[in-house]
């Protein structure tokens, strides 16, 4: 019983510290904006990932096949959509501030029971659905501010929203996907890298300001590839292996929460007392459509 415990507490870890890490990926994120533009800063965050796996990569095939998984059209099916949240995510945070990033973008947990009651016919409860309206109202009442300033600030919220769309639709579809858990996961991260190479080309480029970048941007890059991407990933991977879905749903709230505080004590963000309703109506929205599944 003690030894079953131990190994609960220990899932609820990696589970907790993967949130954590999560939690300040907006704060690390406005740093990297401030110097570079969104799609430079998601090539060089997965970049730094991947430079990691290829460097450890002969150590790890031997347990951790990942060239196989390369091979798998639902990986690459997967690294399209993360990297479409991704760029969806920097391009709209470059619009707004990290509090309504870190709100806007991590609405998926309300969004995944409508994808999938679409593609795996799964019931929706009664719970799931007031935490959809909730959540639907809390956004209102978080983007209502920008709405009323001007088209790119509600253009920069709409595209936050819409990460949490695609991050949703990811989580569904990785349900029925023949996807391996720690050598897929490895293996979606390098082709986000590949698939991010070709939008920065589209879109113009690289920033010349990488060049001069200072020391906490590269910093902000390093954290965000190593901590917020591959350790992150790793932990809530292994996490979950001993912990219900439902209970790491529950410590998700934990991104938010850490996510406010960084932008707030740091960044010296404020929420109206509009949009601090909405916060709380959406943390509200999350725990229940979670906690009560």
């Amino acid at each position: 019983m003690a030894s079953g415990q131990g190994n609960y507490t220990r899932g609820i870890s990696y589970v907790l510290l993967a949130d954590l890490l999560w939690g300040t990926v907006f704060f690390a994120s406005q740093i990297g904006l401030t110097y570079i533009g969104p799609y430079s800063l998601l090539f060089l965050r997965f970049g730094v990932a991947s430079a990691v796996i290829m460097a450890t990569m002969p150590l790890m095939e031997k347990k951790v096949r990942i060239l196989p998984e390369l091979r798998k059209g639902w990986v690459w099916t997967f690294g399209l959509l993360y990297t479409l949240g991704f760029v969806l995510q920097y391009v709209g945070q470059d619009m707004t501030t990290a509090s309504e990033a870190t709100l806007l973008a991590n609405l998926s947990p309300i969004i995944i029971p409508i994808f999938a009651y679409a593609i795996l016919k799964e019931k929706v409860g009664k719970f799931q659905k007031l935490a959809i309206a909730m959540g639907l109202a809390g956004l209102l009442l978080v983007a209502s501010p920008r709405l009323s300033v001007g088209l790119n600030d509600a253009t920069g919220n709409l595209l936050l929203f819409l990460t949490s769309v695609f991050y949703a639709l990811f989580t569904v579809l990785n349900k029925r996907a023949p996807v391996g858990a720690l050598s897929g996961s490895l293996a979606i991260i390098l082709t986000v890298t590949t698939i991010s190479l070709p939008i920065v080309a589209m879109m113009g480029g690289f920033d010349a300001a990488i060049i001069s970048m200072p020391p906490v941007a590269w910093g902000a890059v390093i954290f965000l590839g190593i901590a917020c991407t591959l350790v992150a990933l790793t932990s809530y991977i292994k996490g979950l292996t001993i912990v219900p879905a439902s209970q790491a749903g529950i410590l998700f709230l934990v991104q938010i929460l850490v996510g406010l505080l960084l932008s707030t004590m740091v960044l010296g963000e404020t929420l109206s007392p509009g949009q601090t309703a909405g916060a709380a109506l959406t943390v509200a929205a999350l725990f229940i459509g979670i906690l009560r599944r």
